[in-house]
């Protein structure tokens, strides 16, 4: 999976129906708009691509202890993975610990990612435990959090003026909402052909083209939350999957790969928010079908090889 993120990225492994991996739960499957499986955390944008953080930050985090506070009844599954030749492994969120790993040994970063030691080259089979229902680090950030406020110097002067207007609004609450109530009411347009964006990506998308898919809006919404003063990062994974009425199995494909975000909130912690389903909210309740009609696939790589 891949380690970055810009305009096009999700887009393009959207053109593929290839699995990434199936799911069997033991019971029922929860609803479609709480399948979020977690991949790579992008904490770090130079004005078009976001990447995880360097690997000093990256250890810095790794290091400092990890807060998880869970609620409601656990879900238990078993997922098989495809070879994807990366390391990444992938979970709802939030696994109650890590997976055992028949030949390979599974270890969990700062931002709750999930990797295996060893690429995974043959299909993997895993057990999981999650909690749908959790709260992630709510007691505080430490006082060294501040890469997740950190933007650009000299770029997309519009959005970081709007966001710091936000700033106006006490609630932080208020400025998430202000935002989606924004995506939602100004004729954004969810596609998976957005025109070709400028330098300043984030301006062009918010106040020129509006129209984008999954990566446009979670980048430009963390980018407006750190200007108004939220810790915010990019998520990556899937979300969603195709339920075999017949077998049991879900199966996710490289069409659901997904882009959304996370906000740190007062005795809150980290919170999900998908500006996606701000703006086409069929695509967590249905899956990509349901917002974009289908197209003929290019036969693109996987997510896992295209990362």
């Amino acid at each position: 999976m891949s380690e970055t993120m810009a305009p096009g990225t999700m887009a393009n492994l959207a053109q593929s129906g290839e699995p990434a991996f199936r799911v069997r739960f033991d019971g029922r499957m929860p609803n479609q708009e709480q399948l979020y499986w977690r991949g790579p955390v992008l904490g770090a944008y130079d004005g078009r691509t976001w990447t995880r953080l360097d690997a000093r930050l990256a250890r810095h985090t790794a290091q400092q202890p990890l807060s998880l506070v869970v609620t409601g009844k656990p879900v238990h599954y078993e997922v098989t993975l495809e070879p994807s030749y990366t390391r990444w492994l992938f979970v709802l969120e939030m696994p109650q610990r890590l997976p055992e790993l028949d030949g390979n040994i599974a270890n969990v970063s700062g931002e709750f990612e999930l990797t295996t030691s060893f690429p995974v080259e043959t299909r993997l089979r895993y057990r999981a435990t999650s909690y749908l229902g959790y709260r992630m680090q709510p007691k505080g950030l430490p006082e060294d959090a501040g890469h997740w406020l950190q933007l650009p110097a000299e770029t997309n002067p519009r959005a970081l003026l709007a966001g710091l207007e936000l700033r106006a609004l006490p609630d932080p609450v208020q400025r998430i909402e202000a935002v989606l109530n924004s995506f939602r009411r100004d004729d954004y347009v969810y596609t998976l052909n957005p025109p070709l964006l400028g330098r300043d990506a984030v301006d062009d998308f918010l106040y020129g083209s509006r129209a984008g898919f999954c990566e446009h809006f979670s980048g430009a919404f963390v980018f407006l939350m750190r200007a108004a003063g939220v810790p915010a990062r990019v998520v990556t994974g899937y979300q969603g999957g195709e339920l075999n009425p017949i077998d049991g199995f879900v199966t996710v494909r490289q069409s659901d790969a997904h882009a959304w975000a996370e906000v740190w909130l007062p005795r809150r912690g980290w919170v999900r928010v998908d500006p996606t389903a701000a703006v086409a909210p069929e695509r967590v309740r249905s899956g990509l079908n349901g917002a974009i009609p289908p197209r003929a696939p290019f036969g693109i790589e996987g997510l896992g090889r295209f990362m």
